[in-house]
């Protein structure tokens, strides 16, 4: 798709397509509390969407495609208040961060670059989001304060490790499945898939 963005996206992206809708109607959901599941935090699609998907989406799909439909879900389902918080900021800003810099690699990294990427972006997001939490909770603000709010997180709740591991598998396995349907589409289409390892030229 990154070396001929003027074509229609083929049925390969359909699957992708539903798991972004899938993700955006639970979210609407959580925030409206008609559902809830604790072990499922933080397992979503988002920053596969916001780095990975920038990698393969054409360019006529914005990068900032992904904090602008988080503002929008967040903004339909609970009102301005839900994105003018510290941590709301800290969410949408750090997936425009990840998708901007994408946007700089376009059509320049393998696969597994790309996975390293967005593990990378997963972990970043991870650190930033708990060191807002560490400042805006009641934790010591010291060094043994911000590394609880990195592992074991408040007493009570889920610790924050959990929500690592749930962010690196859905980023993981979300951007799998966007390259995965990025190169059977470039075969269908006679075109150059992403390699392994070499760069791809865009």
């Amino acid at each position: 798709m990154t070396s001929s963005d003027r074509r229609p996206v083929s049925p390969a992206f359909l699957l992708p397509i539903l798991f972004v809708l899938a993700a955006a109607a639970f979210r609407y959901a959580k925030m409206k509390g008609l559902v809830n599941i604790p072990t499922l935090e933080n397992f979503n699609p988002w920053m596969a969407l916001a780095f990975t998907g920038t990698l393969v989406f054409p360019k006529r799909v914005s990068f900032l495609v992904t904090p602008l439909l988080l503002l929008a879900v967040s903004l339909a389902a609970a009102g301005p208040a839900a994105i003018l918080q510290w941590e709301a900021v800290g969410v949408y800003a750090t997936f425009a961060v990840a998708a901007w810099l994408a946007s700089r690699w376009r059509g320049q990294t393998g696969l597994m670059g790309s996975l390293l990427g967005v593990a990378g972006c997963s972990l970043a997001f991870y650190v930033i989001t708990n060191t807002i939490s560490w400042a805006s909770y009641p934790y010591t603000k010291d060094l043994t304060g911000w590394l609880q709010a990195l592992t074991t997180g408040e007493p009570g709740h889920l610790p924050s490790w959990w929500f690592l591991r749930n962010s690196l598998v859905s980023d993981l396995g979300f951007s799998i499945l966007l390259l995965a349907a990025h190169n059977t589409e470039a075969r269908v289409r006679q075109q150059k898939t992403i390699p392994l390892l070499a760069s791809a030229q865009a």
